[in-house]
This record gives C-alpha cells, sequence and structure tokens, in this order.
C-alpha cells in the first residue's frame, strides 16, 4: 500500500499547480483529502466514525513508534522517519462506548512542513511529542504549536516527552516541560518510553476523555 503522505505529493507533483505559495498549498492539500478519503475508505470508515488525533514533533523523536505501541503494534528500534504521514487506528472502549481512534503520525522534518497544514486538518486533539535527550526537538515545538493554532485553533493537547527509559542522557527536565504544558494551556506532560512501552498510554486516553467529554457538552 501506498504511503499516504507519498501519494499526496505524487498527486500534487503530477498536478499543474500556478505560481506562488498559496496556488501550491492549495493543490497539495486537495492531493491530501484525495489521499485522506481514499485511506478512510480502505479501512472501511467514515469521517464522522473517527475519532482523529494528529501527532506533532521533530523527527526522530519517537511519534511512529508511540502510535504503534497505543495501537497494538511492537516497537521497532530501527524505525524510519516518516515520510509525509502515517496512519494507525484502534478501537478502545471509552466513556461508555466504543471509540475508533485514527492517529496522524505527521513526518516531522523540515522538507514536509509545507504539507502539514492539510494533514491537521479535522483533527480532534494534539499530542506534541519531543526527545528528552535532544533539546532541539523540546525548542521545536513552539513552531508545530503555532503551526496547529493557526490551523486547527485552540483544540485539546498533550504534550510528551519520548524516550524516558534513557534519563543518563537527559537534557531537558521534567519542570522545564511540565511548565511549558501550563503556560500554553495543554492537559498535562507526561514521560514515556516507547521501547519500554512505559505509560505510553496515558497521554492518549486523558486527551481523548476531554475530547469526549466536550463533545457530550456540545450535545
Amino acid at each position: 500500500m501506498e504511503d499516504c503522505g507519498v501519494a499526496a505529493r505524487n498527486l500534487a507533483r503530477n498536478t499543474p499547480i500556478p505560481s506562488g505559495k498559496h496556488q501550491r498549498r492549495t493543490a497539495l492539500e486537495d492531493a491530501t483529502l484525495i489521499c485522506t478519503s481514499s485511506w478512510l475508505a480502505r479501512v472501511g470508515l467514515s469521517q464522522g466514525r473517527v475519532l482523529k488525533i494528529s501527532l506533532c514533533g521533530a523527527g526522530g523523536v519517537g511519534k511512529t513508534s508511540l502510535a504503534k505501541v497505543f495501537s497494538g503494534q511492537q516497537f521497532n528500534p530501527r524505525e524510519r522517519l516518516t515520510v509525509g504521514v502515517q496512519h494507525f487506528f484502534t478501537r478502545i472502549y471509552i466513556g461508555g462506548a466504543e471509540r475508533t481512534i485514527a492517529l496522524w503520525d505527521i513526518g516531522g522534518e523540515h522538507r514536509f512542513r509545507l504539507l502539514a497544514p492539510a494533514f491537521l486538518k479535522g483533527s480532534a486533539g494534539v499530542v506534541y511529542v519531543f526527545d528528552i535527550t535532544r533539546e532541539e526537538t523540546f525548542l521545536e515545538l513552539d513552531k508545530w504549536r503555532g503551526l496547529v493554532e493557526k490551523v486547527l485553533g485552540g483544540v485539546p493537547a498533550v504534550l510528551v516527552g519520548n524516550k524516558a527509559d534513557l534519563q543518563e542522557l537527559r537534557v531537558v527536565y521534567r519542570d522545564v516541560a511540565e511548565e511549558y504544558a501550563r503556560r500554553y494551556g495543554m492537559l498535562g506532560y507526561f514521560e514515556v518510553s516507547a521501547k519500554d512501552m512505559f505509560d505510553v498510554d496515558k497521554p492518549f486516553i486523558v486527551l481523548i476523555q476531554r475530547i469526549i467529554s466536550g463533545e457530550r457538552g456540545l450535545a
């Protein structure tokens, strides 16, 4: 199966694109929407039946591994960097009902940043991820947060520090990350290890519970 990020870029590349940044972004968004509809059809879902959560952060922080572990797959120590976007979905029983959760793992490399707004659309919540052993991945969160706010507004979000199994290599400390989460109104800060499958579920469950409670408030 062709990766959705690759498919979106290929569709955009093969479509005449007018000059100008805005026109090019629109073409990429159109291509992504086509790809998204195709993906939903393949897994037998419709837009209204899926709770979409996007994972955002720098490349190599472990977004793919977190999505895999939460969706019941095995951790792969040789995981490759995401090209564009990857999808993972799982069904969980929460809030008295079964819900289908679609995790959108958005590639963190700068070359995929143009695609990110299209991939973010329709997200009910966001998981921001950084690597506690790489300070630059924490500093890059501001760029992702700004992008998310521009596309989605104030959707519920959590902050995740991955690679908690590497405490001896830590350069971003818990109190700093907790303050960041508080400052920007996130639901909390969670330290996890995709490798050890330590506390991976916690941030997702907290986020999903808030999204569902918000849905009920609007009902």
